[in-house]
């Protein structure tokens, strides 16, 4: 059975990783990060070589776990083009240095990303 898949904080690490993995497994994955068309744009090109070098399902979508109109256009997208989500790895993550009253502002409750210090 194939999956769909959405994997955040994919532009490098693990969610790179696990993103190319579960595609390379044969499912339709959503490799998610913010910035497709500025910084992470070779990331996107990069993903798209390999989609098609392989021959597997493996899709770079905008998506930034700390904005709400963000995630609401990705998850749109992908229910839009498959109607569900099988599985989601949520591997997005930032670093904040400072106390902890620092992480409880940068944390955003209402999308549900979180921060850790």
């Amino acid at each position: 059975m194939t999956l769909v898949a959405l994997v955040t904080g994919a532009s490098s690490g693990f969610g790179q990783m696990i993103a190319r993995d579960l595609a390379a497994a044969g499912h339709t994955v959503y490799a998610s990060m913010r910035d497709t068309e500025g910084r992470n744009a070779e990331r996107v090109r990069d993903n798209d070589a390999l989609a098609g070098s392989r021959g597997i399902d493996l899709r770079t979508i905008e998506l930034d776990v700390q904005d709400e109109a963000s995630i609401d256009a990705a998850m749109a997208t992908i229910l839009r083009e498959h109607g569900r989500i099988d599985v989601l790895v949520h591997n997005a993550g930032h670093m904040v240095y400072g106390p902890s009253e620092v992480c409880r502002a940068v944390t955003k409750p209402s999308t549900g990303a979180s921060a850790g210090c």
